[in-house]
């Protein structure tokens, strides 16, 4: 149930978005899927589930979502820092959902493309449009907390709307990072960096620590449901400490952020130079 009323939450809470910065949208639907069936029974697909998070077009004009979501906006943003053909890259989509950036990197050329999560029904949504498509994905039942479990190496690696619904953010990064071969796409709720937070702390060398502002670099621990009444978010980092968690997990080059609403924020961290996404304008 709980699961339910963030889905549920979330989806209303992106009805009226607050972008920083984010191009217009264009209609996704540039190719058809080749085994679209008849649009009535693409219709009964989509209203055989309770509910859609990913807006994934199935052909003749059937679309899983009425409106486009945040999912798509951040596709829109990411799309020119990658290669035109990603020329068989390895691509692994943590928290997968209904497998929209999984479709999205095979039909731009990538090779094996692994998606993961840990809820049956997403992957059931996954697997439904995946062979709509027609395309070579693999889905797998497992938790982000896991995936040392995989035992596979990927050269990119998805990972939208997860941090904060981690106990242990660093802990999965850092696995994430033993399994990653070039770069990872972090997308995930932040404090806004456009008002001004400051925390007291303890700070300096031996002899010299002092109690001091910080304005940067922390990040609010979630107890129960004060956010959005959804008992699975934890934390609310900010850029700075997103930044500084993927450093220590062994990213060393990163993107500029770009903020999609006033409080979700993507970049793009590398490990390697050159990487095979963009990380400059």
């Amino acid at each position: 149930m709980r699961l339910l009323n963030k889905l549920l939450g979330e989806r209303s809470e992106q009805s009226t978005p607050k972008p920083i910065e984010t191009a217009p949208l264009v209609d996704e639907a540039r190719i058809e899927p080749p085994h679209t069936g008849s649009r009535e029974s693409l219709v009964a697909l989509v209203d055989s589930f309770p509910y859609w998070y990913q807006n994934i077009y199935l052909g003749q004009g059937v679309y899983t979502l009425s409106s486009p979501t945040l999912h798509n906006r951040l596709w829109q943003c990411l799309e020119p820092m990658l290669p035109a053909d990603l020329a068989g890259a390895s691509v692994l989509d943590v928290g997968t959902n209904a497998g929209y950036f999984c479709l999205k990197t095979k039909l731009k050329g990538a090779g094996r493309v692994v998606g993961v999560d840990n809820m049956d029904v997403f992957l059931q949504q996954a697997e439904a449009c995946r062979a709509i498509w027609g395309l070579d994905i693999e889905y797998r039942k497992l938790d982000a907390n896991h995936l040392h479990m995989l035992n596979q190496r990927f050269d990119i690696v998805i990972f939208t709307g997860i941090l904060y619904h981690l106990k242990n953010p660093l802990g999965v990064l850092e696995q994430v990072a033993e399994l990653c071969n070039d770069a990872i796409v972090v997308e995930t709720e932040v404090i806004p960096p456009t008002r001004e937070s400051v925390v007291h702390v303890r700070l300096g060398r031996r002899g010299q620590v002092a109690v001091t502002a910080c304005r940067q670099g922390f990040m609010k621990f979630i107890e129960k449901d004060e956010l959005n009444e959804d008992g699975s978010n934890w934390w609310v980092p900010d850029t700075e400490c997103v930044v500084g968690m993927l450093r220590t997990a062994g990213f060393t080059r990163f993107s500029q952020p770009h903020y999609l609403e006033e409080t979700r924020m993507m970049l793009v961290a590398a490990k390697r130079s050159p990487s095979l996404l963009k990380l400059t304008p």
